[in-house]
């Protein structure tokens, strides 16, 4: 395998890892709020 296709494929394996890494902290943080609160103002009063 060349450098291009190795580079190429490290850096997409990096951005997908750190996609599902910021997509497993979001969930749990909406698993760990409660029902009537929200972290971006919106909502119920």
């Amino acid at each position: 395998m060349g450098i291009l296709p190795y580079t190429a494929m490290t850096y997409g394996l990096t951005a997908v890892i750190s996609l599902l890494v910021v997509a497993i902290i979001v969930g749990i943080s909406k698993l760990t709020s409660r029902p009537g609160q929200t972290d971006d103002g919106e909502g119920e009063p």
